[in-house]
């Protein structure tokens, strides 16, 4: 009868320590977060004209209201130094929320960018971008998530009507009974800014489980996406779709 193989504990002390060279070789691997900070602040800077003085009034303001109770309650050097720390704390919170806030300004507006905004969401989003487009470049994207099937429209509101409506009756042929919601991103009135774009599809109900998403998925790939190859990501402002091309009228 053959022996059971003896289990191998990981060591411990030097021998379970990584080498100069294991060290030095993940160390490599790992990004250069400080670089990637540096090259950040620069990119918002030239972006958003108030960032540094938004950056110093943050921190001024939290280091003077720690300083402010330190002087009151009578510890001065604790306070400084929570002061310090919760300070930094802020300026970096205050500087991320800019930096988002001047990246998505930079792409606002774009076809696609309502897409790039979702591929990088938290959750199970299914997307499918642009199943549906015209010349002006007015495109639909398609998500499917446990709120079911949310229609994105990027464009002009009355043009995509139309563009819509067909999305709409199609989904309704391969998925009859699935919640529909359309959305539509852009800058006109009554339409929904990018930056909260984000904020407005993690509040919609959560009508069905993984499963269920899984069938509905299913289901949508009969019905495929717009064949033209339109970028994934932002276009530039103003582009429309190259001559010759017909926008999909089944």
């Amino acid at each position: 009868m053959a022996k059971p193989e003896k289990v191998v504990a990981p060591a411990k002390g030097r021998k379970g320590r990584m080498s100069r060279a294991e060290r030095k070789a993940a160390r490599a691997g790992q990004p250069r977060r400080l670089a990637q900070i540096v090259e950040a602040f620069k990119l918002t800077r030239k972006r958003d004209k108030r960032l540094v003085p938004c950056l110093l009034l943050a921190f001024i303001v939290t280091l003077s209201f720690f300083e402010l109770i330190g002087a009151l309650l009578g510890g001065a050097i604790i306070f400084t130094f929570f002061g310090v720390t919760s300070a930094l704390l802020v300026t970096f919170i205050v500087f991320g929320q800019r930096a988002q806030g001047a990246a998505l300004g930079e792409i606002e507006g774009q076809p696609g960018a309502a897409a790039a905004i979702i591929e990088n969401m938290r959750g199970d989003w299914r997307l499918t971008p642009n199943v549906a487009a015209n010349r002006n470049m007015d495109v639909v994207h398609r998500v499917v998530g446990k709120p079911g099937v949310i229609l994105i429209g990027e464009g002009s509101t009355d043009r995509l009507a139309p563009l819509l409506a067909d999305q709409r009756k199609r989904v309704q042929r391969v998925a009859s009974g699935t919640p529909i919601e359309v959305l539509i991103v852009g800058v006109e009135p009554g339409q929904i800014p990018l930056r909260k774009l984000s904020k407005r599809m993690t509040r919609l109900p959560r009508t069905f489980k993984g499963t269920t998403v899984d069938e509905i998925e299913g289901r949508m790939r009969a019905l495929g996406a717009f064949a033209v190859p339109i970028p994934k990501g932002p276009m530039p402002k103003g582009a429309r779709l190259p001559k010759g091309v017909k926008p999909p009228t089944r």
